[in-house]
């Protein structure tokens, strides 16, 4: 029964490959849309990641095809490349750009709660008595699609990054003169608990699939003697998840054998 479970949890994981090797032989991108097929973590798979601006080119990592999103443990990694603004001699610039994807738990694994984080910097200078800000913000939505399983049809939850450092309702805004300085660290994070929303609802059972899309802001803009520059550097969705361990599988098959067994004495 242990080799049963042990090759039940491996052919599953090899079926995980499988499902990732042909989205990642399918991804595909067009202008203001950019498709890196499934990427399988650990215990999950982030299925269709895709991006969405209104560019030429991904910013929030390489081009498909050139590189992209890798899977790192149960987590999500992201290289930015070239989201940034700046202004400067009275301008004003955002970037914004959009990323979503489902996350799906590998056979016996359930999602417990969703942690995002990001990292950056930005500059701010220029002559005494300029004004010139830097603003950093993303907002997340999220949905439970599958709980056990079996397919649910539940509301859209929202968060939003919060910041540690800089002014604004979830920080992340700096102005001159008060900020002024060169490739000043920024990070935040956003924390999802899947778990606590799903017992807040009285649903019994766990996610084991989850749809994820989140919208991230860059806004800088500056007068004529100053300069104003912010940049993503990295992002990381990183997944909790529960799996059962084997000792744990073992006797959950045992329970349902002997309750078979009972079943067809009766």
């Amino acid at each position: 029964m242990m080799f049963k479970t042990c090759f039940n949890r491996v052919w599953g994981r090899v079926a995980l490959v499988a499902l990732v090797a042909l989205g990642l032989s399918q991804t595909t991108a067009i202008a203001g849309t950019f498709h890196w097929g499934d990427i399988a973590g650990d215990d999950v798979v982030f299925v269709d990641v895709t991006e969405n601006n209104n560019l030429a080119n991904s910013v929030f990592a390489p081009m498909p095809g050139t590189g992209g999103p890798i899977g790192v443990g149960n987590s999500l990694h992201l290289d930015p490349q070239g989201f940034a603004s700046q202004s400067a001699n009275n301008s004003a610039d955002v970037i914004d750009s959009t990323l979503s994807t489902t996350i799906m738990a590998a056979p016996g694994a359930t999602i417990d709660d969703i942690t995002i984080t990001e990292l950056g910097d930005y500059s701010l200078s220029g002559l005494a008595g300029g004004q010139a800000s830097a603003e950093v913000g993303a907002a997340f939505f999220w949905t439970v699609l599958e709980v056990d399983n079996v397919a649910v049809s539940l509301p859209v939850q929202a968060t939003n990054l919060i910041l540690g450092s800089g002014s604004g309702p979830n920080g992340g805004i700096y102005s001159r003169p008060l900020d002024d300085g060169a490739a000043v660290i920024w990070n935040g994070a956003a924390s999802i608990d899947v778990t606590g929303y799903l017992s807040g609802q009285q649903i019994d059972g766990s996610a084991t699939k989850v749809r994820l899309t989140f919208d991230n802001t860059l806004l800088t803009a500056a007068d004529d003697v100053s300069t104003a520059f912010i940049k993503k550097k990295s992002i990381d969705i990183d997944i909790n998840t529960t799996v059962p361990e084997p000792t744990t599988a073992l006797l959950m098959g045992l329970a349902l054998a002997i309750a078979t067994c009972a079943g067809r004495r009766r």
